[in-house]
């Protein structure tokens, strides 16, 4: 991904040592990662460089690492907006991530998707660089209908939905500055269907693997759209994408079903019209325009998914 060398910079340890440094780097990295805990190892002087740059929901880094242990703490999700994930592209040298149980040893034509809700560390005892996009966490397992902790993708260049990928992020980070809010999150939301494409995908290239996962981001798309309909169901959906409804249930065979996914996409509709604090939305109001039959049912959901009631959110 060459797209990051077009971020603005926003901040670097050059010309900074000792505990300058350290301090420098854990206020410019905790401004995207939450509060880290930092420490020097290598036997080198920690270093690191982050350009970034923010494009709808999405966050395009591009970062650079020297001779440090950094860990983010599941408690740090609450010092954040919204839990996230990090695609991240390792460019150049090498890293250890740990995520709760799994290791994975980070290196270049690959890419790895990270659960940072989760407690994470990142390991580089001399020089790495790497291009991530944070991604909620929200947006991304309703897309692979799963939560993962460390998920790998190895990268062939002539791989067409790659190139794609590189093709949109390149034109979102150029044209950011040009773009409304309507056109941000299209974009994104294409980026999105991609990246979980892409994921899903592997590296198995069969026309049934390819048909299956297309067909999987059509539907996912049209709950995006549709959500808020509360008539909804089965039949519906699989009518609208041009599917029968026994072929929808085989897409979603695996993980949760399609209804479970339409309630979650709901669900997380309604935590955010929560957040935003709209005076003028009741909890009803709420409900209804997030696609639940009552008020109740809503509360009810709201409770066993996020542990407490919506009034008290």
């Amino acid at each position: 991904m060459h797209a990051g060398d077009a971020l603005p910079l926003v901040g670097s340890t050059v010309d900074l040592n000792g505990s300058d440094s350290l301090e420098h780097w854990r206020c410019i990295f905790g401004g995207i990662w939450g509060p880290v805990e930092l420490t020097e190892i290598g036997g080198g002087t920690i270093a690191g460089s982050l350009r970034s740059r923010h494009v709808g929901d999405l966050t395009f880094n591009r970062i650079h690492f020297g001779n440090q242990l950094f860990e983010c703490l599941k408690g740090n999700a609450a010092h954040r907006n919204e839990p996230f994930y990090s695609l991240t592209f390792p460019q150049a040298g090498a890293a250890d991530c740990f995520v709760g149980d799994c290791h994975m040893h980070l290196v270049p034509n690959h890419c790895y998707l990270i659960n940072v809700d989760l407690s994470a560390k990142l390991r580089v005892e001399k020089d790495y660089s790497t291009f991530n996009i944070q991604i909620p966490s929200s947006a991304m397992e309703h897309r692979l209908g799963r939560r993962v902790k460390i998920a790998p993708r190895g990268i062939i260049q002539s791989d067409a939905i790659y190139h794609m990928m590189q093709c949109l992020i390149s034109e979102m980070i150029g044209s950011a500055d040009k773009l409304d809010k309507g056109s941000e999150d299209f974009l994104a939301n294409q980026l999105l269907d991609m990246m979980a494409f892409f994921l899903a995908a592997g590296c198995e290239s069969s026309e049934d693997t390819l048909a299956v996962q297309s067909v999987r981001a059509r539907v996912l798309a049209f709950l995006d759209a549709h959500f808020q309909d509360a008539s909804l169901d089965p039949k519906t959906i699989a009518h609208e994408c041009g599917i029968s409804r026994s072929y929808l249930y085989k897409v979603f065979s695996e993980g949760p079903s399609i209804m479970d996914l339409l309630r979650r996409r709901r669900l997380e509709a309604a935590r955010r019209l929560i957040e935003l604090r709209r005076k003028d939305l009741s909890m009803t109001s709420i409900a209804m325009a997030c696609g639940f039959s009552s008020s109740s049912e809503f509360s009810r959901l709201f409770k066993q998914e996020f542990g407490t009631k919506p009034s008290h959110f």
